[in-house]
C-alpha cells in the first residue's frame, strides 16, 4: 500500500515525469514500493525529499496484531545530469553504482 504524505509534491513530480517522458519509469518504482514485501504486508509512506523530483519514504510492516510498525527508511531519488547520474554530488548526495537517468530506490 502506498500512502502519499505530500500530495502537492507528488503531483509536481508526476507532472515533471510526464513532461519529460519518464512517467513509465517513475510508475514502475512506485509500483515496486507499493507491493514491497507482498500484497497487504507493508505500507509505504511516501513524502517530500529536498533533492529535486525525489521522495523520502518510510516502509511500515504489518505485525501479527494487525498494526503497522516502522521497518526502514529510504529515498526514491531522481538522478540525471544535475547530479552526474548519481555520483554522490549535490543536489542529491546519493550514489548509484552505474550512472542513472531517472529514479532509483536508496535505502
Amino acid at each position: 500500500m502506498l500512502e502519499i504524505q505530500n500530495q502537492e509534491h507528488f503531483d509536481a513530480v508526476k507532472a515533471f515525469a510526464e513532461s519529460t517522458g519518464r512517467m513509465a519509469q517513475l510508475q514502475s518504482k512506485l509500483d515496486y514500493l507499493d507491493n514491497y514485501g507482498g500484497e497487504g504486508k507493508t505500507k509505504c509512506l511516501l513524502g517530500y525529499d529536498w533533492a529535486p523530483y525525489s521522495f523520502a519514504f518510510t516502509m511500515m510492516r504489518l505485525m501479527p496484531n494487525g498494526e503497522y510498525e516502522r521497518w526502514f527508511n529510504g529515498g526514491l531519488i531522481f538522478h540525471g545530469a544535475h547530479d552526474n547520474g548519481g555520483d554522490g554530488s549535490y543536489p542529491t548526495l546519493s550514489v548509484c553504482l552505474t550512472p542513472t537517468d531517472g529514479w532509483s530506490i536508496h535505502t
